[in-house]
């Protein structure tokens, strides 16, 4: 008990030393504890730079890009063109028995031999006006409208009203490329459709059956289209193109009347009585104020369009409309339109006395423009089932053969 109260006092007395001693030996330890740490050093690392560095590689020949070359070939020039006939093509083309009439060939158009779009590679729609065959892009319809076309009574019209309506049917049937007009002819009067070629378009087309809607009613009580005609038809020949309305219920919707100038009558016809007159003046249209490269002329009978009477002088009348066509065309004659011819046999008349106007009168001017000729020998010919019905009807009513 002695030593350990000996030992507590001892602590006692030197309790702050021991405190000194155990702060001092805590010091130490840490001093030691620091000193044994590893110092760590912080390293900043700078951007990231690239360096060049060349590098030695083989070099290549460059190749030539093989690029595909499309290789045009020659194709054949597309045919624009196409054929046109009377849409009616179960109807017989009338055949002539007549030896004048034997031989009779369709004509090619005044440009087919090397002119014109042939010589191109394309070629002009074929026409078949009544038997008479031409070639064209550019026509002329001049068509008889007087008594022997339109007679007194609805048989007798029966000709005219399948006149009208095969030609609707042809001009139906042109490509829109192709140019036309119309003119209607009797004596002396030539009554255009238009004062200029039209584009057979749908609204051209549709006004050819407007302009001669009104022509030839089947019933009533008149004569032909060109009777009771206004005084105003009379003052508008000289001043061509001049329309013309208020025209009778049974004439064209409008006209636009045609005469030759006087210095060109001088020219052309210095004997002429009246002027150049019936289809002679439409023909004169035609080829004067026109210029197609096809006319079909249908008609009754020859009567000199010189106004030198029924027989007249053809070959005189064909030399001047060869002069006529060399100072509107020029004196290539690949250039000059054809004249085709088309002779419409009378009612209850025999089709050789047609034939022998055809060739005998009309043969020097047809076959001197290179052109065709035909006869109507028999309308019915020509006639749909619908106007045979009429046909027949009437001829039982009004007794005629």
């Amino acid at each position: 008990m002695s030593d350990q109260k000996q030992k507590k006092r001892y602590f006692a007395k030197h309790a702050k030393s021991s405190a000194a001693l155990i702060s001092l030996g805590i010091h130490a330890v840490l001093i030691l504890v620091a000193v044994s740490f590893v110092a760590v050093t912080v390293i900043q690392k700078e951007d990231q730079k690239f360096e060049y560095k060349k590098v030695s590689r083989p070099k290549q020949k460059l190749k030539k890009l093989q690029v595909p070359v499309k290789v045009k070939k020659n194709k054949p020039k597309p045919k624009l063109r196409k054929r046109v006939v009377v849409k009616d093509v179960k109807r017989n083309t009338p055949e002539f028995k007549m030896p004048e009439i034997t031989g009779v060939k369709g004509g090619v158009a005044g440009m087919g031999d090397g002119g014109g779009v042939e010589s191109i590679g394309f070629s002009m729609p074929e026409m078949d006006f009544f038997g008479a065959k031409a070639k064209g892009e550019k026509v002329c319809f001049v068509v008889h409208f007087g008594p022997a076309t339109i007679g007194p009574t609805p048989f007798d019209r029966m000709t005219g009203l399948t006149i009208r309506n095969r030609l609707v049917d042809l001009v139906e049937g042109l490509p829109e490329y192709t140019l036309f007009n119309v003119t209607s002819y009797w004596a002396s009067d030539c009554w255009a459709m238009e004062p200029n070629m039209q584009l057979a378009t749908p609204a051209n087309k549709q006004k050819v059956k407007e302009w001669m809607a009104p022509v030839n009613p089947l019933e009533g009580n008149y004569q032909h289209c060109f009777a009771g005609k206004p005084k105003s038809v009379d003052n508008a020949r000289g001043k061509y193109p001049t329309k013309v309305t208020g025209l009778p219920s049974y004439a064209p919707k409008w006209v636009y009347p045609y005469a030759v100038p006087g210095n060109l009558v001088q020219k052309y016809a210095a004997t002429a009585k009246g002027g150049i007159m019936h289809w002679g003046r439409g023909v004169a249209w035609a080829i004067l104020e026109q210029k197609p490269d096809t006319i079909f002329v249908l008609t009754t009978n020859y009567i000199d369009g010189w106004g030198s009477g029924s027989k007249g002088q053809p070959s005189k009348m064909a030399a001047s409309l060869k002069q006529m066509c060399t100072d509107s065309y020029g004196p290539d004659r690949k250039k000059w339109p054809t004249i085709n011819i088309v002779v419409l046999t009378k009612a209850g008349k025999d089709s050789q006395g047609a034939g022998n106007v055809l060739n005998a009168q009309f043969g020097p001017i047809w076959k001197g423009f290179n052109a065709d000729g035909s006869v109507i020998d028999d309308i019915k010919k020509f006639m749909n089932e619908e106007e045979r019905d009429l046909y027949r009807k009437y001829q039982s009513q009004y007794g005629s053969k």
